[in-house]
């Protein structure tokens, strides 16, 4: 079956489900816009904006330039990966996708380039992870800055996975862009906010997906495959529920009662991996670049694992 087909299935069900049950997952639906507005869209959306107001002030350039020689040694790609990286450290997802997608489209990186790029600067940003999944969650500052540590250099080691056997090259010499100063804060607010648009769509929906999938049991079915690992069913049905949406089943997890020790490299995992809505809010961005799901879900996978690595001896500090 061709993956069109499948993506007709799925919408068809869930559409079916959305008919036949009204009341419960227009809820849904509501339930995951609220959670989108009141903890994803006050971080998101301003920097969304300065980062595009940035990039069309060419502070890419500037900082690829600094950055040009370490960037090049470490992983053999133009210094403009060190913008990328700091903007999506900063902003969290999908805003690193949303810069690489921009600085492709002004032929500033080649496909190639962007796919490699793309293997250390994806990451969440430190208001959701600090923030949001440590103090408001988790209900401790330390372990949201534990998992934030063990995120970041999860992000920064995968780009060696993927780059440590690239044959070297000369890096592309960077050139400044020629900009419009008079439409940089008008093509900036257009663009951040279609961009905002999309993820708080994604989140709802997903919001809405993920309830039906619970519903259904599958996601119980999930956990009872694993309960060979012995590890707690509520942890399980959070970090399950995390692979549809991260926000959601990070509350899960936060919630499941058990030791904080074990939670954190669990909401590690998630954060990192990011998802299915994640996922998806990205590839619409590196879609752009030429940048195949399957290569982007390997990439979240091996940087998945190796930030929770790093997290399990970190998390004894609590």
């Amino acid at each position: 079956m061709k993956s069109r087909h499948v993506f007709i299935l799925i919408t068809a069900f869930l559409m079916v489900m959305l008919i036949a049950f009204p009341e419960k997952y227009i809820t849904s639906v509501a339930n995951g816009l609220n959670l989108y507005a009141l903890n994803v869209l006050p971080a998101l959306f301003p920097f969304m904006f300065f980062s595009k107001v940035l990039g069309e002030l060419n502070f890419g350039y500037d900082l690829g330039k600094a950055m040009n020689k370490p960037i090049n040694k470490l992983y053999n790609v133009s210094g403009i990966g060190g913008y990328v990286l700091v903007m999506s450290m900063l902003s969290g997802y999908p805003v690193g996708a949303k810069v690489l997608a921009d600085l492709y489209d002004k032929k500033q990186i080649s496909t190639s380039e962007a796919k490699s790029i793309s293997t250390f600067t994806s990451s969440s940003g430190p208001l959701f992870i600090v923030g949001t999944v440590g103090i408001v969650m988790l209900g401790n500052k330390l372990a949201g800055f534990i998992i934030l540590i063990s995120h970041y250099l999860g992000t920064i080691l995968n780009g060696f996975v993927y780059n440590f056997k690239k044959k070297k090259t000369l890096s592309p010499q960077l050139f400044p862009p020629l900009f419009d100063s008079s439409k940089v804060m008008q093509d900036s607010i257009t663009s951040s906010i279609l961009s905002v648009l999309i993820v708080g769509g994604y989140i709802a929906i997903f919001n809405m997906a993920l309830d039906i999938i619970t519903d259904f049991g599958i996601i119980k079915l999930f956990v009872k495959l694993f309960s060979f690992t012995k590890i707690d069913y509520n942890l399980n049905t959070g970090f399950f529920s995390s692979f549809v949406e991260i926000t959601k089943g990070c509350l899960i997890m936060s919630k499941s009662g058990v030791s904080i020790n074990l939670i954190v490299p669990f909401c590690t995992f998630a954060i990192t991996f990011g998802g299915l809505s994640v996922t998806l809010q990205s590839m619409t961005f590196l879609a752009k670049c030429k940048i195949k799901p399957a290569f982007y879900l390997l990439s979240k996978l091996t940087q998945a694992l190796i930030s929770m690595i790093i997290a399990i001896p970190l998390s004894l500090i609590l």
